[in-house]
C-alpha cells in the first residue's frame, strides 16, 4: 500500500512494440500477435488454431468455440499435447513492450477445464530485474467455459513482457486456452500545446498536461519523471517523510500499542491464497514493499490494527490532501477506515471507510483534511 500526505500544494500513446496495433487487442483470428511458444520439442505447446481446424483426435484438447465470435471457426491459443512425458512445460511468451502508463490494465479470456487440467500462471518480466512477478494464477478446473481475467499493470517505465506457463507432470488432461488479449489505458498522457489553470501541471519533457493532484504522488504520471522531481523542495513537502512508499520501512508512521495486532511490511504476494495483492503499487512488481493485515487465525472478528501517522501542523491554507492506495481483496475482508484526531489517545472522527471485497486491484483515494490545530491520522 502506498500512502502519501501532501499539504496545501498549488502548482501555477506509449505502449509500444513492433506488434503495437495487433498486440494491444489480439483475438488471434489472423495471427498470433507476437505471442509465441518458447519451450519446444516437448510435445506440450501453445499453438494457434480453431476447433474445426483440428483433427478429431485433438479436438477434446481445445474449446469447442472461440470467445471472440463464439464459433467453431474462431481462433485462439491453446495447449496441444501430442505425447506424454513426465515433465513438460508450455510457456507462451508475449512480444516486448517499451513501457506503460499509470492506468494500464491487461485483460484476457481463458479456459481451464478438466479434472487434471492443473494450474497456470501469468508472469511479468521487467528488463533489469532477475525475478519475474506473478500477476495471475488459476489453480484448478474452472468449468467448461470462457472466463475473464483483469490485471492492473500500472506504470511500468522499463521494457517488459509476459509469459503464460503451465507445467504437466504426466497427468495433464483438459483444455487450456486464451483469447481476446486486450491492453487498455496504457498510453502516457498526450502532449498539450498549453496547460493553464491552478489545478494543472505541465510535464517538462513529454509536455503532457495533468491534474496537480498527480504531482508528488510517488507515481511517474508524466512519463519523464518531472511530476515527481523536486518534491522535497516544494512548499508543501519540506519534509521528505511526508511521503512514504514503505520501501525503507515505516518512515515515521508507527504501530498503535493499544490495538489487537499489527500491520506487516512485506513484498510479493500475501501468504493466504486468493487474498491480498501479488505486487505492490509503487513498483508494480514483486520487489516493491507494502503493508498488509493478516486476518486469518488467530485473528477474530472485529480485531483492529491501527497505524498512526506523525503529528502534522495545519497547512497554510487550512487544507491538506491525504493520498493513498489501498487493496481489499478476499471473501472475508471487512473494513478499512481513516480517522483524524487532534488529541492523543483519542479515536478522533471518521474521515473515510470502505467495506468488503473491492476486487484484486489497488485503488487510489484522496481525502481533503481541514484543521486549524496539529493533527494525526
Amino acid at each position: 500500500m502506498t500512502w502519501l500526505l501532501l499539504c496545501g500544494c498549488s502548482f501555477t500513446q506509449l505502449l509500444l512494440s513492433k506488434y503495437l496495433l495487433s498486440a494491444a487487442v489480439c483475438d488471434f483470428e489472423r495471427e498470433n500477435c507476437g505471442w509465441i511458444e518458447t519451450v519446444n520439442a516437448d510435445e506440450f505447446d501453445w499453438v494457434r488454431s480453431s476447433s474445426n481446424a483440428l483433427p478429431p483426435a485433438f479436438q477434446k484438447q481445445a474449446p469447442p468455440r472461440d470467445h471472440t465470435y463464439n464459433k467453431s471457426e474462431g481462433h485462439f491459443m491453446f495447449i496441444l499435447k501430442t505425447k506424454n512425458r513426465i515433465s513438460q512445460i508450455a510457456r507462451l511468451r508475449s512480444p516486448k513492450f517499451r513501457q506503460s502508463g499509470s492506468n494500464c490494465t491487461l485483460s484476457f479470456w481463458y479456459y481451464n477445464y478438466g479434472e487434471s487440467v492443473g494450474a497456470a500462471k501469468l508472469q511479468l518480466h521487467v528488463q533489469g530485474l532477475k525475478q519475474p512477478t506473478v500477476l495471475w494464477r488459476t489453480y484448478y478446473n474452472e468449468g467448461n467455459q470462457w472466463l475473464k481475467a483483469v490485471i492492473q499493470l500500472g506504470r511500468l517505465p522499463y521494457p517488459f513482457q509476459f509469459s503464460l506457463e503451465k507445467i504437466s507432470l504426466g497427468f495433464y488432461e483438459g483444455i487450456s486456452a486464451i483469447d481476446d488479449i486486450t491492453f487498455e489505458n496504457c498510453a502516457l498522457p498526450p502532449p498539450a500545446l498549453s496547460c493553464e489553470g491552478p489545478n494543472r501541471f505541465w510535464c517538462r519533457d513529454t509536455k503532457a498536461c495533468i491534474d496537480s493532484l498527480l504531482v508528488c504522488d510517488l507515481v511517474d504520471d508524466c512519463g519523464d519523471g518531472s511530476d515527481e522531481d523536486s518534491c522535497v523542495c516544494c512548499l508543501c513537502i519540506s519534509d521528505p517523510e511526508l511521503q512514504c512508499n514503505f520501501e525503507n520501512g515505516l518512515c515515521n508512521w508507527e504501530q498503535d500499542v493499544e490495538d489487537d495486532f499489527d500491520w506487516i511490511r512485506i513484498r510479493g504476494p500475501t501468504p493466504t491464497v486468493n487474498t491480498g495483492p501479488l505486487k505492490d503499487h509503487t513498483t508494480g512488481t514483486a520487489r516493491g514493499h507494502y503493508l498488509y493485515l493478516e486476518s486469518s487465525e488467530p485473528r477474530q472478528f472485529l480485531d483492529k490494527a491501527v497505524l498512526l501517522s506523525p503529528l502534522f501542523n495545519p497547512a497554510g491554507n487550512g487544507t491538506c490532501a491525504f493520498r493513498f492506495h489501498y487493496h481489499m481483496f478476499g471473501k472475508q475482508v471487512y473494513m478499512l477506515s481513516v480517522f483524524q484526531r487532534t488529541v492523543s489517545n483519542a479515536k478522533g472522527w471518521l474521515l473515510w471507510y470502505k467495506f468488503g471485497n473491492q476486487e484484486n486491484r489497488w485503488i487510489r483515494q484522496t481525502l481533503f483534511i481541514r484543521s486549524s490545530k496539529p493533527f494525526q491520522v
